[in-house]
């Protein structure tokens, strides 16, 4: 008997399994425990804080309370007045005043895409990348989530402006066209903030080719380095000259609950776009299709409300993941691990050494004892060992390949973990080089 075949959407959809995912189900199989299962996989791969872990669920028991009889009706798509309100005054007390956002659920970046592009637009990404953009801006919107191959070296730089000029040529010869530049700062997975010449050449070459320009700044509270060494990181909210280089129209930026405040459960984020209400107006229409429960958005308002708590919550952030941080590359450098130093965020950018590899396809017996000094890193070869190096290993972080590295060999390494399983992590991962 046949049966009606699904969209061509739908059935391209069928196709897509993002690699930063694919671990999930190891992990959920032998997943790490002190006291149950020591030797489980550890989660050393997803963004999440867990240096704030007992803050947060201490302050949210305290606050759950008990059921009202409005948890129990719809609540405002676009996030209450008193919610939309506290989620301003964390940008106000922290970066510039702004008007009130738009509250969304997990997929403001999928909202973006559809209301910025048409299927098939270009969306041009600086790579290496978050490996789930693809997904959101191309599983329904269809737009074409574009990384343009950067050299590392030139990842903060005004040069790789020059490449950016190229992947929209190309494009343009192709007969494809460009809507969207979509930056993330602080970075990830490099962990720093772009310079502000860098963004300001950013803008100009968005305006040059009319693009929108979705900032990202996810992280813009989880930044553990303020030494005047580093690029300092500035919300494009508090840009006074920002007419100078591009109409502010064209430039979003988006925020949330997950990273910085530790709650990626309640899956709850935020756009901001003080100067397209147009736009705002558009997401407002689409929220309806993400409601949050009434009972999340009086929890979070309740928990944003209290700003003593959550600036001193933000500040001993900071400082566990600069401890965090400072105990992780101590380790690297201990044991030759290049990385690139960051200064935000939960992970570090790091490329295992050759001998990893080497040691891996030894073990599963793909490589001869005589092959070991000549191997080296390869697209081919680097799935084979993350694969090995989570199974076996139980280590659970993703490989270059999932944010569209240039280089194999590459890994996201989360060190905003318990400390006590960061220990662990290290030690493993003294065995796997």
């Amino acid at each position: 008997m046949a049966v009606p075949q699904l969209s061509n959407g739908a059935q391209v959809s069928l196709t897509k399994h993002p690699l930063l995912f694919k671990a999930f189900s190891w992990m959920a199989e032998n997943p790490y425990s002190e006291q149950y299962n020591p030797e489980g996989i550890i989660n050393a791969g997803v963004a999440a804080n867990a240096t704030i872990r007992h803050l947060l669920i201490n302050k949210l028991n305290s606050i759950a309370g008990t059921f009202i009889d409005s948890d129990l009706d719809y609540n405002s798509p676009n996030g209450e007045l008193d919610l939309r309100s506290e989620i301003a005054s964390v940008f106000n007390r922290h970066f510039y005043p702004v008007d009130l956002s738009v509250p969304t659920t997990s997929c403001g970046i999928e909202m973006l895409a559809f209301a910025m592009c048409n299927p098939g637009d270009h969306i041009l990404i600086p790579s290496p990348c978050y490996g789930a953009l693809e997904n959101d801006m191309n599983l329904r919107p269809r737009a074409v989530a574009t990384p343009v191959k950067l050299p590392l070296e030139e990842s903060m730089s005004v040069s790789q402006i020059s490449y950016f000029e190229r992947a929209i040529a190309d494009i343009e010869r192709s007969g494809g066209r460009s809507k969207v530049l979509f930056l993330m700062s602080p970075h990830n997975p490099l962990g720093v903030s772009y310079p502000r010449d860098v963004m300001r050449r950013f803008f100009e070459f968005a305006r040059r080719h009319d693009l929108f320009v979705v900032v990202d700044e996810i992280y813009a509270l989880s930044v553990f380095d303020r030494s005047e060494i580093v690029a300092p990181f500035e919300s494009v909210l508090s840009w006074h000259d920002l007419d100078s280089y591009i109409d502010p129209a064209s430039v979003v930026v988006l925020h949330g609950l997950s990273k910085d405040f530790g709650l990626n459960g309640f899956r709850m984020g935020w756009v901001l776009s003080p100067w397209n209400k147009d736009l705002l107006q558009v997401l407002g229409c689409y929220s309806g299709f993400g409601y949050r429960p009434a009972y999340t958005d009086r929890i979070i308002t309740k928990f944003l409300s209290d700003h003593a708590f959550v600036d001193s919550m933000l500040d001993i952030s900071q400082r566990r993941l600069a401890d965090n941080y400072a105990h992780t590359v101590e380790f690297f450098d201990a044991h030759n691990i290049r990385y690139i130093p960051c200064t935000a965020g939960h992970f570090i950018w790091c490329r295992l050494p050759n001998s990893a590899c080497a040691k891996a396809l030894l073990s599963m017996d793909l490589i001869s004892l005589a092959d070991v000094v000549d191997t080296k890193w390869t697209v081919d070869n680097e799935l084979v060992v993350w694969e090995k190096i989570v199974k076996q290993d139980h280590i659970y972080m993703p490989s270059g390949r999932a944010f569209c590295s240039n280089e194999p060999g590459w890994f996201r390494f989360t060190f905003a973990i318990d400390k006590d399983q960061l220990r662990v992590v290290l030690k493993r991962l003294v065995d796997v080089c």
